[in-house]
């Protein structure tokens, strides 16, 4: 009979208050305006002024027998209700006894107190609806807060994702830039050969046939600089 009552796994509830439900369950994100406006160079996202916060803390749950007397259906008032039989079990005059002899001394101390057990029982019956309740609220906060921060990093992301992509833009627009100049140089480079090759084949119309001929017997080339330089005579 305790077993069923009792139960070997109690799930410790938690009931939100009123006040612990007020809140709006947002978090923080520590931007100002200034580093929107230095990063992107635009005006921050609407909203975020708002977020320079400090951090929503959880909810501080209230003693047990609080969410006891605060639930909707209060315990019994028993002189021995539950909490004066967890009392007696757990006297140094019980200590060592065996589970059964414990049973019966607690039965006794009833019967002595004319306390029907079936009272006791109700009294953990009332207490564990009160735990229940309470963890039932108190997941609804989690969940609302949950949503709520889920909501906000989505839009964090999507605004992430929206500056990743203006600077991609610019790289792009800078390497392609870039690849404009390099080519340009290369460009360059093509007609100046063509303007050395101009060049010299006018500058060859000045050099002797035979002295061409006698520097290629020699295998010595003699640069067209130096022979407009007066080396030739």
């Amino acid at each position: 009979m305790f077993n069923i009552w009792f139960g070997k796994n109690e799930t410790t509830d938690l009931r939100l208050s009123e006040t612990e439900k007020s809140g709006n369950g947002k978090s923080s994100v520590d931007r100002s305006e200034q580093y929107w406006k230095r990063l992107s160079g635009q005006a921050a996202p609407a909203g975020t002024e708002q977020n320079n916060r400090k951090p929503a803390k959880p909810p501080n749950p209230p003693a047990f027998e609080e969410i006891y007397q605060t639930a909707a259906v209060k315990p019994p008032k028993l002189a021995y209700g539950i909490e004066k039989v967890v009392e007696m079990a757990n006297s140094a005059h019980l200590a060592g006894m065996s589970p059964e002899l414990k049973r019966r001394a607690l039965l006794m101390a009833l019967d002595a107190a004319k306390t029907d057990v079936g009272e006791v029982l109700n009294d953990v019956v009332t207490r564990q609806r009160a735990l229940k309740e309470y963890e039932e609220s108190y997941l609804e906060k989690v969940k609302q807060f949950e949503a709520a921060e889920s909501e906000q990093n989505r839009l964090q992301k999507a605004e992430l994702e929206r500056i990743t992509a203006q600077f991609q833009a610019r790289m792009d627009a800078s390497l392609a830039e870039v690849e404009r100049w390099q080519e340009g140089f290369r460009e360059w480079l093509k007609s100046k050969q063509h303007e050395v090759q101009r060049l010299t084949e006018a500058a060859a119309l000045f050099v002797p046939p035979e002295k061409t001929e006698e520097e290629d017997r020699s295998g010595k080339i003699t640069p067209i600089g130096q022979w407009a330089g007066g080396a030739y005579r």
